[in-house]
């Protein structure tokens, strides 16, 4: 895969014990979609497929949401100005 995947849907929620939910992606050219499952442990979040979803190739996937959990986590009472 040479491109970023596409967003198709972003649906997570934050509460007090981490970030919860999916994301789906496109992998272009196909229209098919990618589904990666979001949830928080005591030691950080864990992204994965969905299960049984046996394609190669997730870690484009993974690691983009990666970046949307960063980018989208509300701030810390610290990091509050």
């Amino acid at each position: 895969m040479t491109n970023r995947p596409d967003l198709f849907l972003l649906n997570v929620s934050y509460d007090v014990t981490g970030v919860h939910g999916h994301v789906f992606f496109r992998d272009p050219p196909s229209s098919e979609l990618r589904q990666v499952i979001i949830r928080s442990t005591d030691t950080g979040n864990i992204c994965e497929p969905v299960h049984g979803d046996t394609r190669d190739g997730w870690e484009p996937f993974l690691e983009e949401t990666r970046w949307l959990i960063a980018i989208t986590r509300p701030d810390t009472p610290g990091e509050q100005s």
